[in-house]
Order: C-alpha cells, then structure tokens, then sequence
C-alpha cells in the first residue's frame, strides 16, 4: 500500500520510490527538498537524455497555464514520463488551489507533478487529495527530536559514504553545526574525505568548525555588508588552500538557505497566529540569539525579493558548475558573490549565473 505522508528522513534512506503522478514536498528545511526532488529525478529520469522530459519552474514566476501546457504534453522522444516540478510554489499553490484541486481530482496520469512549499495544511480539500491519490514528503529537521536526527545521521552516513559514526561522534556533530541538515550533510563529507570507515569524537571534534567553516561565513557576511573585494578575496583564500567553488558553494547554501526561509516566514504568517517580527523569522529558521541582530541587518540590506531567489539562484550555480552550463566554476562563484553585495546588479528576478 502505498504511503500517503513520508518524512524526508526516512524517504531519503528507502530503496523504494512509490509510484504516483503527484508529490509535494514541504517544510522549513530547503536542502531536504533538494535532497527529496534529486532522488526523485534520479528515479522518473534516469539517463541524461531523459532531462529532455524536464522541466522545472519558480513558484514565482510561472501561470498554471504554463504548468499545465508542459502536463499534457506527449513525449516523442522516451518512454519516460513528463516531469513538471515548481519549485517555491506556495504562491503558486495560493493562486492556483481550484486548477490543481480539478487536475488532481481526475484520474490518474502518466505524466507528473512535483510542487515544493514551505506551508502545507493537511486540513485543506488539495492536501486531502494529494494524501489520497499522490505523496506527500515533509522536509523538516530542526523541529525534530534529538535521539531522531543522531540516529538519522548514523544512517545517513552510512548509506551515502560508507561511514559508521560512533554515537557520541554523531551527537557532536549535531551539537557542533546545529539542526541544520544540508551542513550535517557537508561535514559528513568532509569527514569521509579522511580516508577513515570509522569515526570518532576525536575526529568530528577535529575537523568540524575548521578555519574553512568560519572564512565561509566571513565571505557571506562581507558580501551581505557590501564589501566585495573582502569577500572575493577570502575566496580566493580557500581556492588556494585546495577548495572547490562547488564546495564553497556548498558551505554557503546553509546559511543563505536561512535568508530564504526566514523571508517566507516573515512574508507568509501562519493563519491564525500573530506575525512574526523580522527577527522572530531568523530565529525560527536557526540563527542563534547572540546574532539576529546582525543578521537583520544583511538581510535587509539583501532585500525580500533577492532574498526570496536565493535558493533558485543556488540550485542554478550548482547546475552550471556541474556542467550544466559552459562557464568557468569559479566565475559562476564569483558572480554570486558580486550580486550578493550589489543589489543594482540583480532586480530580484534576474539569476547571476
């Protein structure tokens, strides 16, 4: 039977992929939406030329007109089915709850829809026929129990590098970057480039929060306070010391994955509860206390509207740097740095990459 309601978690560990012609994912945890829709890519297009049956779109920027045009679209060139994802869609969702309810109420087809939100109530006519006939994931990780995510961690690590992590190692590891999963993620990395199956306290104590961690938020900072040449220069700094630009930009989605989310909270109250301040959304979405202040500041200066595509103009420096686009990696970082620090040189829409 399959499954109407999964956790990223326990989605993200399962060999099996229910079949379903609809998923949303939602939550406050971007890099588990990123995770859930790679996975589900891997399994709906699994060579490179099925890409060619994609496409992706901002929640922001697209009319159901044009989602709907590319559902009803025959293949001619795969088998493989059409896949649709709308990415920051609870806009989208807003707009065009009757279209989506009268499609999803139909019957089944082959081609799929993927949406990704942050707010997603279990209560409305859509969520209850997503729940009957499509999947629902939650991507959600700060709001989870401590005993859930150390054991999570064990398994993760496991499963996509080979690692078994002592207990303790796990537990520092999560005390020491925070319920954050894309940086557990990144120091689970980090750690399996040891060369080491077996990972101690002594290890994770060793080479989490290294001088690599904190020069990242240094370049975020310096760029945010509009001091490029700062910024560009610790860039180059890490460059030197043998960083990839994918791995720069690895370290700095976290936090700009803050942005995003605390942005959406700050602009999308939750019905029924009082708004949110600024900083309330900040620390909702995982700076601590002792820095709000500070990061009020750079997000503001960074704008809602810039703010709001940061995890789009992420996803789009990860694809080119990869080889989606013909452009140099470091150039596609340094681009972003400049924007970053520069709101002139980009109107909130425009990608700077």
């Amino acid at each position: 039977m399959r499954p109407s309601v999964l956790s990223a978690l326990e989605f993200l560990l399962q060999e099996n992929v229910p079949e379903s012609f609809i998923w949303v994912t939602y939550g406050d945890d971007e890099y588990l939406h990123t995770l859930t829709l790679q996975k589900l890519r891997k399994v709906w297009l699994p060579q490179p030329e099925d890409e060619l049956n994609l496409s992706e779109f901002c929640g922001d920027d697209v009319t159901w007109a044009d989602v709907y045009r590319e559902l009803v679209t025959v293949s001619m060139f795969t088998t493989h089915p059409r896949v649709v994802i709308v990415t920051q869609a609870d806009n989208f969702v807003t707009r065009h709850r009757a279209e989506l309810e009268k499609w999803v109420s139909e019957s089944s087809r082959r081609n799929i829809l993927a949406i990704s939100v942050h707010q997603w109530s279990p209560q409305t006519r859509l969520a209850k026929l997503v729940a009957e006939k499509g999947v629902a994931v939650e991507c959600s990780f700060s709001k989870k129990k401590r005993p859930e995510l150390v054991a999570w961690i064990r398994k993760w690590g496991r499963q996509q590098y080979g690692l078994t992590l002592e207990s303790e190692a796990a537990e520092l590891l999560l005390e020491s970057v925070g319920p954050v999963s894309g940086l557990v993620d990144q120091e689970l990395r980090k750690l399996a480039g040891l060369g080491k199956k077996t990972i101690t306290t002594e290890m994770v104590r060793e080479l989490t929060g290294t001088w690599r961690t904190k020069t990242v938020w240094e370049i975020i900072h310096a760029a945010l306070e509009g001091k490029t040449a700062a910024a560009l220069t610790e860039v180059h700094r890490l460059l030197e010391a043998g960083e990839t630009p994918l791995g720069i930009l690895g370290m700095m989605a976290g936090t700009l994955r803050r942005y995003t989310l605390a942005t959406h909270r700050y602009l999308h109250p939750v019905p029924g509860q009082p708004r949110v301040t600024l900083q309330g959304a900040l620390s909702e979405s995982g700076v601590p206390a002792f820095a709000l202040k500070d990061e009020e500041m750079r997000l503001r200066r960074l704008g809602r509207h810039r703010a709001a595509r940061l995890v789009h103009w992420l996803r789009m420096a990860d694809a080119a740097m990869k080889g989606g686009l013909a452009t140099d990696p470091r150039i596609v970082l340094e681009r972003l740095i400049v924007v970053l620090g520069h709101p002139e040189t980009a109107d909130g829409r425009a990608a700077p990459v």
